[in-house]
């Protein structure tokens, strides 16, 4: 009884401060649709995207193992690897946009070697804000990490609202701009509550070795489930900008960031929790973390259920009214995407979960699958002319179909190590 009250103080606290977060993003939108068109938010997705897709890879993964790790300067060390391989990726992309390589002209948008530096700084501000979140996580504070995420929302709004003037020297330049400065204030508030706390031991090279080796699954597999993974929530922005123009991917992007981004916010929450939670206990109470796994994907079942059925009736009308009738689209992909955001809202919340048994070329193989069923599907409708609106919808049922697929493995997952376990005593 103790152990779930832990979890459900902890679980609000963080649902506490990212729906207020999320409030300030939401309650900003009405204004920021109609001072920014379709085509802004078009290129601002792709920003996004790339941004979420660099991140994917440039630490390594190394920061998930702070958590499990005991030794404070093991600690650290793991913590100056991922910083220093996310500066690495940062300065490469940088060097791509001045050789005039910009991963932008990849899906159609003019170069601008402002747009590359953007994002290279957007990546470092947010990779090493991940890196000081599993440090958090590691030190449950938690309250920390929910201010911080306040302070992100209120600074990426009033950024955005600030700099539309800049906006006429790239389409999107004034979102991205601002997206950059709320991460960047963020990581500053995270930066201090760590120094506060944290003394830095001198740079040791053979225990940065060790630790690459101690850890090395997460480098060689998880880094990649984790690309892959981004991969295949990023690739359809990207493939629409690409295949059907930024007027599409704006409105896309928009249904997303209203329905999606919430969910994924509730679903980070949970996982967060989650994942603290299971890291502690899963080497000797298997079965307390498969009763934790079946609780959260009924619950979250008996919410998201209802919850996407209403909204699929209501998203149209509903983007009409307070986005304005330019947006009406944005809720017509909801509905499309209704089968997506349903296993979201259910599997999300335990999704790292392969991860934290161990079982990380199952989780390689299945975000393979995914991201190939993903692109082929989506480019070969493209070409046999099927409108926009059909590649969403397949990409909403394979998603969704996805979810639950990694939510049986898991299950499975767990329950072998119950029976390896009991088999023990």
């Amino acid at each position: 009884m103790k152990i779930k009250n832990e979890f459900m103080n902890k679980l609000l606290v963080l649902l506490t401060g990212n729906s207020l977060a999320q409030l300030i993003i939401v309650a900003s939108s009405p204004i920021l649709t109609r001072i920014y068109k379709p085509a802004d938010f078009g290129v601002f997705a792709t920003y996004s995207s790339l941004l979420a897709i660099l991140m994917s890879f440039a630490s390594l993964c190394l920061e998930k193992a702070i958590p499990l790790e005991k030794n404070h300067k093991n600690t650290v060390h793991l913590m100056y690897m991922s910083m220093f391989t996310i500066a690495i990726v940062c300065i490469f992309n940088l060097g791509l946009g001045f050789l005039d390589l910009s991963l932008f002209r990849l899906y159609g948008i003019e170069n601008s070697i402002m747009n590359d530096l953007l994002l290279s700084f957007g990546l470092f501000f947010a990779g090493v804000y991940q890196v000081m979140t599993y440090w958090l996580l590691k030190e449950d504070k938690f309250k920390g990490l929910t201010h911080s995420k306040l302070l992100q929302s209120i600074s990426n709004v009033i950024s955005q609202f600030s700099l539309i003037s800049i906006n006429h020297v790239t389409p999107g330049i004034g979102l991205i701009a601002g997206d950059m400065i709320g991460r960047g204030i963020s990581l500053a508030y995270i930066w201090r509550l760590f120094l506060e706390k944290m003394h830095w031991p001198k740079v040791d090279f053979r225990r940065m070795r060790y630790l690459l080796k101690k850890y090395e699954k997460f480098a060689k597999y998880s880094t990649w489930s984790t690309l892959l993974s981004s991969l295949s929530l990023q690739i359809i922005i990207l493939l629409l900008m690409r295949l059907y123009g930024p007027d599409v991917t704006g409105h896309f992007s928009m249904a997303i960031k209203t329905v999606g981004l919430p969910i994924s916010l509730l679903g980070a929450s949970i996982s967060t929790v989650f994942y603290a939670e299971v890291s502690k206990s899963i080497p000797n109470e298997p079965g307390r973390v498969l009763h934790l796994y079946k609780s959260i994907i009924t619950k979250t079942a008996m919410v998201g259920l209802p919850s996407m059925a209403l909204l699929a009736v209501m998203a149209p009308g509903l983007f009409s009214f307070v986005f304005g009738e330019e947006w009406r689209v944005s809720g017509q992909y909801v509905r499309l995407l209704s089968i997506m955001l349903l296993a979201q809202v259910n599997i999300m919340p335990v999704s790292q979960i392969l991860f934290l048994v161990n079982k990380q070329k199952t989780q390689l193989v299945w975000e393979i699958s995914r991201l190939l069923l993903l692109c082929i599907g989506v480019v070969f409708l493209f070409t046999l002319g099927k409108s926009a609106e059909t590649a969403i919808l397949y990409f909403s049922i394979c998603m969704g179909a996805s979810y639950y697929l990694l939510a049986l493995l898991g299950y499975r997952a767990i329950h072998s190590i119950e029976g390896e376990e009991n088999a023990k005593k």
